[in-house]
């Protein structure tokens, strides 16, 4: 009988090979009619909420440190 070949979480080697990149994760609080808002120009955009709020947030410290 030969051994099976696992693969996937709880196996050595399963899961998602890693790629280098970090990534963490912060949230926010907003009013629902707020954030609808927020989902929606991200979206009109053609970026997630999490790469609107990233370029606007460093588009921000950008202008402050032209100062």
């Amino acid at each position: 009988m030969s051994e099976k070949k696992y693969s996937g979480y709880g196996y050595h080697g399963g899961g998602r090979k890693p790629t280098g990149r970090k990534v963490v994760t912060v949230s926010f609080s907003a009013l629902p009619e707020e954030a609808a808002a927020i989902r929606a120009r991200a979206q009109r955009l053609g970026q997630t909420v999490s790469r609107y709020l990233v370029s606007l947030a460093l588009e921000e410290i950008r202008k402050q440190e032209g100062q």
